[in-house]
């Protein structure tokens, strides 16, 4: 365990955020737990390929475990624990490109009537009206804030150590100024709330098969139809990459049909354009 108490250490210090930090954790520690007894400075290409190959995992888990495992074999590498790197030569998991899911605009309005608590209202604000994961909610603290007469704005540290600024809405003003010091959503004995609390939290209020996620779809959607600004988005959501912002983008089908239609026929012969007509008049 000491070698990945020192590789989170290495995190840390690199600036890794407490979230990466705790996803690096979990996945080492599950592999070395799950191939023990083989130690991180034995274990082999063929048992990580192995361990990888679980059949219960989806592409998106595979990825992620994969992720862990280069880091961790990199620095051990850099370290000088280790000669090699078992991961150098595993092949990069593609990840389906799913369709988005943003929260339905019916759904979201009875979220917010069934939002009893001031708490509650502002869970729902900052993922639907500032596209905040679940994560930067929980995480959220009064110095991230910033309410003033020149603008006000939200400074957010998400993935990877990027700090990005986000707007605050006018809808969320009002609810954030009610909280003045410490964590927005403290815990119960100290420190701010976990980010699987406020998911489970969110869920509740969204109902059936919706979650913060579809929160940040909605967000990107509609952020989208108002602006057709793909890289003001990309911004927002604090990606790195904006074939992701992509996914996040729902369309309905009389938008892909107004694409469609507003191709020009200027330079089609006067025969093509007219013949659908004709057709129907035959």
């Amino acid at each position: 365990m000491s070698r990945i108490t020192d590789f989170l250490d290495w995190l840390r210090a690199g600036g890794q955020t407490p979230g990466t930090v705790n996803t690096r954790r979990w996945w080492i520690t599950r592999a070395a737990g799950d191939l023990s007894p083989t130690t991180p400075e034995t274990v082999t290409a063929t048992q990580l390929t192995g361990w990888l190959a679980n059949a219960s995992w989806g592409p998106s888990t595979r990825k992620s475990a994969l992720a862990s495992l280069r880091r961790f074999f990199r620095w051990m590498r850099l370290a000088g624990h280790r000669e090699d790197d078992p991961t150098a030569l595993m092949l990069s998991i593609t990840v389906p490109r799913h369709r988005a899911r943003p929260t339905p605009d019916e759904a979201l309005t009875a979220a917010f009537t069934r939002a009893t608590s001031t708490e509650d209202r502002l869970m729902l604000l900052l993922g639907a009206y500032a596209g905040l994961r679940r994560t930067e909610i929980a995480a959220l603290h009064t110095e991230h804030v910033h309410l003033t007469a020149a603008g006000s704005w939200l400074s957010i540290t998400g993935k990877g150590g990027v700090t990005r600024q986000i707007p605050i809405h006018p809808a969320l003003k009002p609810v954030l100024a009610l909280k003045t010091t410490g964590w927005v959503f403290p815990g119960r004995f100290e420190g701010h709330r976990s980010s699987d609390a406020v998911g489970r939290r969110l869920s509740h209020l969204l109902g059936p098969g919706l979650t913060p996620h579809t929160l940040r779809h909605w967000f990107a959607t509609t952020v989208y139809a108002g602006t057709h600004d793909l890289r003001a988005v990309q911004e927002l959501l604090g990606h790195a990459d904006i074939s992701t912002t992509q996914t996040y983008i729902g369309l309905q089908s009389d938008q892909l049909e107004q694409a469609v239609a507003s191709l020009p026929t200027a330079v089609l012969p006067v025969t093509d354009v007219q013949a659908p007509s004709m057709a129907r008049g035959q």
